[in-house]
């Protein structure tokens, strides 16, 4: 869990700690929840830290920026044992549920998993090998125990060193066993992906970058399968202060804009330089034109583009928007603090059609990037993730390895930007790029600091977005409340957010039901009143019937019809006809 709750639970990542029983207190502070889980009962005190950062604890520092799938480190725990003392790291942002219940293993899920679910899974083990093998942890996606599973998120509850693999090496061949242990459960349309691909990877003759791209066409394939509709809503506020740095996009007018189906852009003028307002615009209409003409591009191309091509486009499009601003820049002589920039978050839905089974559909791929700290988080109805990482000092002083993020938020000039658009030479920024696959139904939030401040995203999205996934809350009234919120609690700075919902339910088909009275909701007495004259109206139907019924017995015309005597047929006298009809008027007897 992470510490976005006030209760935190750790993973205590030694085996050692596995042999301390249940309910026992360790260090008078931690109390141990079950075998390496522990809840820290005096959290609101700061952890033991060790500097410099022993080998062990290092791997977590260095891949801090994949917190979206791996725990962070929290602390250290000294714990004696024969004689000796141990200095066992404490992880955060481990996968337990608000419960201290770990989270279920991939292979418990696994066989009740759909296609579209499994590869995904698979996919994201894959684009997670290389950073890990080269940070000397591979063998954290070999350990089956290890891998968690959050909805459609893998998840690890510790870094396992390479040294600790019985093997002796992580390599695909490793991979390839533990992925044999999935495929008799595996849904027949990823038995047919990665079978091939198995026969490659057993004997080492597949690059894990060759696995990715093979396993991301099935993906495709099988999420093109699922409708998607996306409704987008935005607005801004000053706040307290009527000088608002804030861009975004789409406006209320730009909503008919075929480009506002797939783009959201949140741009924050950085505070404390001059013409913040200027660069998050400039920011803002460069990137409509460039995306725009990528967007064309693409639907230009005959072959689907991967993740590392799409990255690399759009990357390319914010160093061009970078330079635009930073030339600016020097046009104006601006140096330093004068220096216009902006910092950015934006979505694109990539509309790639790709075939399918039963025809073509949309690839339901989302890229985000990300330039300073404005943040982007994917909400469901269960559970709020942060998917960007804010370029400040903190996050460069965790991931260098000199301080633990609680020491790094800690500092005067934690918050303090590394980078933004404009700020310096595009050959220096680092613009950060994800994919994320719209396969269930939730909501993208765009936002700048003024809502995110203070944890209030982490606070208050459960007012809001089960809501919007039920249809009880329009989405604009939605981003109207949620931004009304934040000038109530952070209106020390401005506010902007874009809210994309995304869904992929396919819509229900109403059945038809009898029509009956409505009296459901009518007071009970005046049901009551109802009820008896229905039951009225019933028995003076049957009575009626009755009456008739005796009526025609009595005046059957068939009856007196059998008692008159024939007419001949040569008389001259007018042929008898039957009284009951009249000529001129005939009776049209309706078929039974």
């Amino acid at each position: 869990m992470s510490s976005q709750s006030s209760t935190r639970y750790l993973w205590a990542a030694d085996p050692q700690a596995a042999w301390i029983p249940a309910d026992k207190l360790v260090e008078n502070r931690y109390h141990v929840m079950s075998p390496q889980l522990w809840l820290d009962t005096k959290s609101t005190e700061r952890p033991e830290a060790l500097w410099p950062l022993p080998d062990r604890a290092r791997p977590y520092a260095h891949l801090s920026r994949y917190r979206l799938h791996l725990p962070q480190l929290y602390g250290f725990c000294s714990l004696g044992r024969a004689g000796n003392s141990v200095e066992i790291p404490l992880l955060d942002n481990v996968p337990i549920d608000i419960n201290g219940a770990l989270l279920p293993a991939l292979s418990e899920v696994w066989p009740a998993g759909t296609a579209l679910q499994q590869i995904h899974w698979l996919w994201q083990i894959a684009n997670l090998w290389q950073p890990l093998v080269d940070t000397g942890v591979g063998y954290s996606l070999l350990d089956g125990k290890n891998i968690r599973v959050q909805d459609w998120r893998i998840r690890l509850c510790e870094l396992l060193p390479d040294a600790a693999n019985p093997a002796g090496r992580s390599n695909v061949v490793g991979l390839a066993g533990l992925w044999q242990t999935l495929v008799p459960q595996a849904q027949p349309a990823v038995i047919e992906a990665i079978k091939p691909l198995m026969e490659q990877m057993q004997v080492g003759k597949i690059a894990v970058a060759d696995l990715a791209l093979a396993i991301n066409d099935c993906l495709l394939s099988q999420a093109a399968a699922l409708p998607l509709t996306v409704t987008i809503a935005g607005g801004t506020d000053p706040g307290h202060d009527r000088h608002n740095e804030d861009s975004y996009y789409p406006t209320i007018e730009e909503l008919s804009q075929p480009l506002s189906k797939h783009l959201g852009i949140i741009c924050d003028g950085v505070a404390g330089h001059e013409g913040g307002e200027v660069a998050s615009q400039m920011a803002v209409q460069s990137l409509q034109l460039q995306m725009q003409v990528l967007l064309q591009d693409i639907g230009q191309e005959t072959e689907i583009l991967n993740p590392s091509q799409a990255i690399e486009h759009i990357q390319a499009v914010l160093r061009v928007v970078n330079n635009f601003i930073s030339h600016q820049n020097d046009e104006q002589n601006r140096q330093s603090r004068r220096r216009m920039a902006t910092t950015l978050v934006m979505a694109m839905q990539l509309p790639q059609q790709v075939r399918y089974e039963h025809g073509i559909g949309n690839s339901h791929e989302i890229y985000i990037a990300h330039v300073g700290d404005s943040r982007a988080y994917w909400i469901t109805r269960n559970s709020c993730q942060l998917l960007t990482v804010d370029d400040d000092v903190a996050q460069r002083e965790v991931q260098r390895g000199k301080s633990m993020p609680w020491q790094a938020a800690g500092r005067i000039d934690a918050g303090s930007l590394t980078q933004a658009l404009g700020m310096k030479d595009s050959a220096d920024l680092q613009p950060m790029v994800q994919r994320l696959m719209a396969i269930e139904d939730g909501v993208l939030l765009l936002c700048s600091d003024g809502l995110s401040d203070r944890r209030l995203v982490e606070r208050s999205w459960s007012d809001y977005v089960p809501l919007i996934l039920d249809g009880e809350l329009p989405l604009d009234m939605a981003a109207a409340e949620w931004i009304e919120q934040a000038r109530i609690d952070n209106g020390h700075d401005n506010t902007s957010l874009v809210l994309m919902h995304y869904n992929v339910t396919p819509p229900k088909v109403a059945e038809e039901q009898p029509i009956k009275p409505e009296i459901v909701n009518k007071p009970w007495w005046l049901q009551k009143i109802i009820q008896n004259f229905l039951l009225i109206e019933v028995i003076a139907g049957v009575l009626v019937l009755l009456v008739i019924g005796g009526y025609f017995l009595q005046n059957n015309p068939l009856k007196k019809r059998s008692q008159i005597a024939p007419t001949t047929v040569n008389s001259p006298a007018s042929p008898v006809t039957n009284p009951s009809v009249n000529p001129a008027n005939p009776v049209t007897i309706p078929n039974p």
